[in-house]
């Protein structure tokens, strides 16, 4: 099982001093938990595929000479061309995951059925690269936006009354559901050693709104290591404490409040939030 994660050069490196980007801590960790899966006696699938497009074409060798400089274990450059879409250049790549600085590259991938997030170049304290640390927020992000669409529409009252009357049925499929599910995957096949952690950062609380989230990953079988459920309180503490290589979320403040607690943020540009 190969997991393809696509990374856009200007997120990855910072385009102006060819300094680490946003998405470097995270691509540094994927090669790490390569390397650990290798170790641990995997076959050549078992892994990240990891491939870094490119669309500066007068200057093609760039990310190549920063991959190189920082040793980086990347399996592809993919330069994007203007001779085709940039949804078809997706299509040739299949990513499980798209990262970009570029908001209407990550917002044509989401309607294309990819999931993709946006990144923002700001400092942010490098996480250590002993496991692969992945934070996500629930609705928008894990799972649909339904419920979150009640509570913007109707209030939170309603949002509570629909939570407790639906609690036994498993929210639908978010944007990232895919890439977290093969997260799990390499979790379960590497059970005693595997390096990657995963965590839920919900604005949702312990009841009937939290309990609904975890019946949901339960019935798909998908384990989450820890679960923080919130019920509206700041998530940078929480964040700061983890210290993920990168945490998703659909509420672009939700994004500012990690990136002020030095936490790699990236904004899921899909659902009622981002209409």
């Amino acid at each position: 099982m190969t997991v393809t994660i696509a990374v856009s050069s200007c997120a990855l490196f910072r385009q102006e001093t060819g300094d680490k980007g946003a998405a470097f801590p995270f691509v540094k960790a994927l090669t790490m938990v390569n390397q650990r899966l290798t170790e641990l006696g995997q076959a050549i699938e078992e892994r990240f595929k990891i491939v870094v497009t490119h669309t500066n074409s007068k200057d093609r060798d760039h990310p190549a000479n920063n991959i190189e400089k920082y040793k980086l274990d990347i399996d592809q450059v993919y330069e994007i061309t203007g001779e085709k879409s940039f949804v078809d250049h997706l299509n040739e790549i299949k990513p499980v995951l798209y990262l970009s600085t570029n908001q209407q590259n990550v917002r044509e991938a989401i309607i294309a059925g990819y999931g993709a997030a946006t990144m923002y170049q700001r400092d942010y304290q490098e996480p250590s690269d002993e496991v692969l640390r992945v934070a996500f927020d629930g609705d928008g992000v894990l799972f649909s936006d339904e419920s979150e669409r009640v509570n913007t529409i109707d209030g939170l009252n309603a949002f509570f009354d629909n939570e407790k009357k639906k609690e036994d049925i498993p929210l639908k499929q978010g944007q990232l559901h895919t890439f977290f599910r093969e997260l799990v995957q390499l979790q379960q096949k590497n059970e005693k050693n595997c390096p990657i952690r995963t965590y839920l950062v919900t604005s949702r609380g312990t009841v009937s709104p939290g309990l609904r989230a975890l019946k949901t990953l339960k019935a798909e079988k998908l384990e989450i290591n820890e679960a923080f459920f919130l019920s509206g309180a700041p998530k940078g503490p929480v964040l700061k404490a983890i210290k993920p290589h990168i945490f998703f979320d659909d509420h672009l403040p939700h994004i500012k409040e990690a990136l002020e607690n030095g936490v790699i943020g990236a904004h899921v540009p899909y659902g009622v939030k981002n209409e």
